[in-house]
């Protein structure tokens, strides 16, 4: 990998790992302080509504600021509201709820620019884009195996302030090395209005066929991977698997492991990926449909975590080279547009789909979920076949 991956890798880990740190802190303090279910959900209600904003608005801001300018002054940002609530807390032992929600809202939005411009710099820093959208892949996963644990210790051992002084480091630490990271030119689009810059990304996809396939695909994935969040899967584990809530933990741990091992394995192939796109898009997409239906048809403790670790190996078998096919579908300096409407997309759908599955689960039985997930995955592999003219 080029040294300014590298720092790319570097700089958006640490800043992933305090994110999670900080989500942790604060929905253990919001239920401490208000002793709510309904409050504490607030928090991840306002992270994703604020992502989802900031996901849309990506294009305005990237029109005047070069890319690795928003990733460094959205960091620059977050770490000076941080240290204005670190500050509010030493002059204070208590913290009003609508004021850390502001905060986290404020906090949340600047997060919510990181990811669509930290996928759509990729192509202006690599030279191989597997391998550093491989690197990106294991990182990020890697960071929330391991945040989301440790975050918890951090808390339930230091308290909330010196868990708090603890994300500002590696805010801060993440914003110096922000501010390193090459310069990237921005396109000048003096002319272009503001609705035409939102709708770019928009006409990307209604005008070119290959982004559609990777739209739809992608909508009848989020579908099928919804089987794989808390509501749905602690239901599998507690009625068909009759384990309990700690061997859900254990099912959670091994599907990330299983992410980050085919990370690697791709890393390690990342020249055959990018030449047989396709056939590794297929491979993974039947694959995970047999997987999925050995699951439900031999339902068994041992099997059930081997294959969550396999199913997770799988979904980055596709995901890294779907990534490439992205990136080379478009000229470099519409990737943001493109990646605004991913996000888009993906925030809203999986949103849907969490409720549907859910929904499914709670009248039909969870059994009917992992059909349907079946179902969504054998229909996005036949979307595949028939297009793979458009792949390659």
């Amino acid at each position: 990998m080029s040294k300014d991956i590298q720092k790319l890798v570097i700089s958006q880990g640490i800043a992933n790992l305090a994110d999670v740190f900080f989500r942790v802190v604060v929905i253990a303090n919001v239920f401490v302080l208000s002793g709510s279910v309904i409050s504490t959900s607030l928090v991840p209600i306002l992270i994703g509504l604020s992502s989802f904003l900031a996901s849309f608005l990506v294009p305005l801001v990237t029109k005047r600021l070069a890319l690795n300018r928003v990733l460094f002054l959205t960091q620059l940002g977050k770490t000076i509201l941080l240290a204005i609530l670190v500050f509010l807390l030493k002059q204070s032992e208590t913290i009003s709820l609508p004021l850390l929600y502001a905060i986290v809202t404020f906090i949340s939005i600047l997060d919510g620019f990181a990811a669509p411009i930290s996928y759509a710099i990729v192509p202006r820093y690599a030279r191989d884009l597997a391998k550093a959208n491989a690197a990106i892949s294991m990182s990020g996963e890697s960071v929330q195996l391991v945040g989301w644990g440790l975050g918890g210790f951090l808390f339930a051992s230091l308290g909330m302030k010196p868990s708090l002084l603890i994300v500002l480091a590696l805010f801060t630490i993440s914003t110096i090395l922000m501010f390193g990271l090459p310069l990237v030119e921005k396109e000048e689009l003096s002319s272009e209005t503001s609705l035409e810059t939102l709708t770019k990304g928009w006409i990307l996809v209604v005008k070119k066929s290959r982004l559609r396939l990777i739209v739809q695909a992608n909508l009848l994935e989020i579908l099928a991977n919804a089987i794989w969040v808390s509501s749905v899967l602690l239901v599998f584990v507690t009625e068909i698997l009759h384990q309990s809530e700690s061997y859900w933990g254990y099912v959670n741990t091994a599907y990330s492991l299983g992410i980050i091992l085919g990370g690697a394995i791709i890393f390690r192939l990342a020249e055959k990926v990018v030449t047989y796109k396709y056939q590794t898009m297929t491979f993974s997409l039947l694959s995970t449909t047999l997987v999925t239906l050995l699951i439900l048809l031999f339902p068994n403790p041992p099997a059930f975590l081997f294959l969550s670790l396999v199913i997770g190996f799988l979904s980055q078998i596709k995901e890294v080279p779907e990534s490439v096919l992205l990136q080379e579908s478009v000229d470099e300096k519409e990737l943001v547009n493109l990646y605004s409407v991913i996000e888009v997309v993906s925030t809203l759908a999986f949103s849907a789909s969490v409720f549907l599955m859910s929904s499914i689960t709670e009248y039909f039985g969870v059994f009917t979920s992992f059909v349907l997930a079946i179902v969504c995955l054998l229909v996005e592999a036949i979307l595949v076949l028939k297009n793979k003219h458009q792949i390659n």
